[in-house]
């Protein structure tokens, strides 16, 4: 038998990790000392061990690993897991490298470059609107839309905004706290969970075409999918007093409104 120094070099581990293993009972030398406490580890015991190293090594938590190595769990279904999160991973990791690479080649000109982020987009109840004509009187809709909501006391204190269909057709939505009976021009609707590519624009709206262009382009050339309507988000817009929308929201400038396009992507 050998003591834990000799042992941990034959195997190619740390003494170190034999002690954290043993603690959490999953790999035990073959006999301690009582006198010294000095762990004693046999050659056969290297079989074992090398399981653990290999499955560690494939990226799979001690829990796991003490499951598959006392019978408790699927070896095959524990190693398909793993191949799944690998995947993910993997591919998260190709994104992220065509991204930079896009930044890269976009600083190349040397003008400031739009900042582009990737994050999930939680679920929305909302009130809405469809314009019969992309060209119609957005404000006005709005405000239709905003003093329903104000009159039914369901206003969400979050920002309102537009979704725009990949044939062209607007809708405008307001949040709200909860459902909403439809009427003939207001309906009610929630929007689902997602991920989406967004970018942020500060200034007028004329400033929002261009940023939508740019960022449709970026995700193409970042190899991502859409998968549903663009959202157009008012974090800062101009609104009468009469409305009561939530402070913060409201502001006088057109250099002062803030947009943010959200695109959902796969």
């Amino acid at each position: 038998m050998f003591t834990i120094g000799p042992f941990a070099r034959l195997a190619g581990v740390s003494a170190k990790v034999l002690r954290s293993y043993d603690a959490i009972a999953l790999f035990r030398p073959v006999w301690v000392d009582p006198s010294t406490d000095y762990r004693y580890y046999s050659p056969a015991q290297l079989p074992e061990l090398r399981r653990i190293v290999a499955l560690r090594d494939m990226g799979l938590g001690l829990a796991e690993i003490g499951r598959l190595v006392s019978g408790g769990a699927d070896l095959r279904a524990a190693l398909e897991r793993r191949r799944g999160e690998l995947e993910r991973e993997r591919r998260e990791i190709d994104r992220r490298l065509a991204t930079l690479d896009i930044r890269v080649e976009m600083s190349k000109g040397g003008s400031e470059q739009p900042d582009i982020v990737v994050r999930p987009l939680a679920p929305e109840a909302i009130a809405t609107v469809a314009m019969a004509d992309r060209d119609g009187d957005v404000g006005a809709a709005f405000y239709e839309l905003e003093a329903f909501v104000r009159d039914l006391g369901r206003r969400a204190h979050r920002p309102p905004g537009a979704l725009i269909e990949s044939n062209g057709s607007v809708e405008i939505f307001v949040p709200v706290t909860g459902s909403v009976a439809a009427t003939d021009r207001i309906g009610f609707r929630r929007l689902a969970a997602c991920r989406a590519a967004t970018l942020i624009v500060r200034g007028p709206y004329e400033l929002v075409r261009e940023g939508r262009c740019a960022l449709e382009r970026w995700v193409e050339a970042a190899r991502l999918r859409p998968i549903g309507a663009l959202r157009i988000i008012y974090l800062q817009f101009g609104a009468e007093p009469e409305l009561r929308l939530p402070r913060g929201y409201v502001v006088a400038q057109d250099a002062d409104l803030v947009t943010e396009i959200q695109l959902p992507v796969a």
